[in-house]
């Protein structure tokens, strides 16, 4: 019965849980470095971890968690809070009780009057349907393209293209170059949230600038994690059109290069847009994989369907630039 679960916001001695929890629903190998790395170090944080938990009353056992990753989100000089729905599940014996839906609603709740002024989520597609029944409003969706070891390593023609690392000092620079004056809304990237998240205890990451025929075009940021046996690399950031033109054949070239050893590399991309294209001809495999879901919290209104703020539609991803590194 749903009265038998009590919803808070979560407490220190929920971490064992917590973390037994996501290593059987969503990682290989979650752990106590990765909570304090994501929700106590993140530069943006409300002061608290922002995880919903409920409780089971009778037992007083933590049976289900619904995380909130607290961020920033720019357009040109206007930046404004967010939270990003993130890791969580329910207990398998406790399903089918609502309670993702209440942790949801919860959150909602106590949010009112606080800065972050929307909920964005990146739903794994068969999770989507629960955070729509919550309120959230459907935005888009995001495909997964992947290449395993063989077609990567047909990638050999550089193009002109070349790949030189640099630091996170050098990236900062490079973002606050195309920020400053693009109309897309974006995860902002300080330079403390820049080196933040370059310390994720999962993830090796490396940032590389793009250069064709000797001229600087962008940056790339990669990352490679063991998952599963096999390694795979993850194209987690760039400036927006960098792959959308000629560079994508000679980029992918120098990344098997410099990471040789790689079983599956990844790019994800909003359904619909030139990039999914490019990388379907180029023999990637396209793959529904999340549905971008948004409601409002503060300073923010649903209005038939769509997230409103300022008289301006959220909900519409083509005014968003979003790469993987966005999704937590």
């Amino acid at each position: 019965m749903s009265e038998h679960y009590e919803i808070r916001w979560f407490k220190e001695s929920d971490l064992g849980s917590y973390v037994e929890g996501l290593n059987k629903t969503l990682y290989y190998d979650y752990s106590e470095s990765m909570f304090r790395w994501k929700f106590e170090r993140n530069p943006f944080s409300l002061g608290f971890p922002s995880i919903a938990v409920a409780e089971h009353t009778p037992s007083g056992e933590p049976v289900a968690f619904n995380s909130f990753l607290p961020l920033e989100v720019r357009e040109g000089d206007d930046v404004f809070m967010v939270l990003q729905g993130c890791d969580g599940f329910v207990d398998e014996v406790h399903r089918r009780q609502g309670l993702f839906q209440r942790t949801l609603h919860f959150m909602a709740e106590e949010m009112k009057g606080f800065s972050p002024e929307i909920l964005i989520g990146f739903n794994l597609v068969e999770a989507a349907a629960a955070a729509q029944k919550a309120g959230s409003a459907f935005a888009h969706d995001i495909d997964r393209c992947f290449i395993g070891r063989k077609v990567f390593a047909g990638f050999r023609d550089r193009k002109g293209v070349a790949l030189d690392p640099i630091s996170v000092e050098a990236l900062s620079g490079l973002y606050e170059e195309w920020a400053t004056g693009c109309g897309l809304l974006h995860i902002r990237r300080t330079l403390p949230y820049i080196r933040w998240y370059n310390e994720n205890p999962l993830r090796r990451i490396q940032t590389y600038m793009v250069y064709r025929d000797g001229s600087p075009e962008g940056y790339l940021v990669v990352d490679e994690i063991t998952e599963g046996g096999g390694l795979e690399l993850t194209v987690e950031d760039y400036p927006p059109g960098l792959l959308d033109g000629g560079l994508l054949r000679g980029v992918l070239s120098c990344l098997h290069e410099a990471h040789p050893e790689v079983d599956v590399v990844n790019i994800y991309a909003v359904r619909g847009e030139s990039l999914g294209n490019g990388l379907a001809g180029l023999g990637f495999t396209v793959a529904p994989w999340f549905k971008v879901i948004m409601k409002a919290l503060n300073n923010a209104v649903q209005e038939r369907g769509s997230v409103m703020r300022n008289g301006e539609e959220l909900s519409d991803l083509r005014r968003w630039h979003i790469t993987a590194g966005d999704i937590y």
